[in-house]
Order: C-alpha cells, then structure tokens, then sequence
C-alpha cells in the first residue's frame, strides 16, 4: 500500500497588496502569523512571507532527508544544521524564485567531508520539496564540523 500524506495551510488577506495584510497559518496549529508586502522585501520581525516559508520546508525536508541517507549509508548523524536561503527577484516576466541555497553543516562519525557532500547532493535530489521546485537552482553547501 502506497503511504499519502495530505497537509494544508491557510492564509487571509485584506486590503490592497501595497497597504494590506494577512495572516497565515499551518493546519497542525504550529504556526500562526502577519504576512505583509513589506516583510517580503525588506526585513521585518515578527512577520513572515511565502518565501521564508519555502526556505522553512525545504530545509526541513533537506535535513530529514540527509539524516535518512546518512543513516542508510551507516553514518547517522549526531547533529544537522541547515540553512536555506530562498531568492526572489523581478524578472520581465514578472518576480520569481531563482535560487535556494542550502548550507548544511553535520557531525557525522566515520565520514569524510568528500563523502559527506555526495550524500547531501543525494539528499537534495530525493527530498520531495526540493523534488517539487524542480524549476528552481537548488544548491548545496555541506561541511562536517570541525572541518
């Protein structure tokens, strides 16, 4: 039997895109929170937009991907720390994601930083949000600590 897994958010808005604002939210109650223009371009606490959102899943999905692989391989890790750093930028076609760049930093045991960087290129490929912003540059930096 085929494993599916359904999730769903929520957003609201009011107002003009300039002037008005949301609220998003995760359907697990996780996250419930502002989203403005303004926090899209330019920094702003406590508020978030869709592309810090797209950076929250992808290294999520990442680094649970690369914790698999690893420990497929015989190498689970004792920490992952991921960043992803989603882009957005105006085109003539009109704004989209260009780039989301992964930095990921790992204490693994018994692994060298050669090694270490194929298994996250292989975690990139098969991690299924990576998999779904196929049309995106995804790139991946990975060190071992101390390294």
């Amino acid at each position: 039997m085929a494993v599916r897994v359904t999730r769903r958010s929520r957003a609201n808005w009011q107002g003009s895109v300039a002037d008005g604002g949301g609220r998003i939210g995760l359907g697990s109650g996780a996250y419930e929170g502002p989203f403005t223009l303004k926090a899209r371009v330019e920094d702003v606490e406590r508020s978030t937009n869709p592309e810090e959102l797209i950076a929250a899943a992808e290294a999520g999905c990442f680094t649970m991907s690369l914790a698999n692989v690893l420990a497929e391989a015989g190498h689970p890790a004792a920490d992952l720390q991921t960043t992803a750093t989603v882009r957005l930028e105006q085109q003539q076609e009109g704004f989209a994601i260009t780039r989301i760049a992964l930095e990921t930093v790992g204490q693994v045991d018994g692994i060298d930083a050669e090694r270490f960087a194929e298994l996250a290129a292989e975690a990139e490929a098969t991690c299924p949000v990576s998999r779904a912003l196929a049309g995106t540059e995804i790139t991946v930096q990975a060190t071992l600590a101390g390294s």
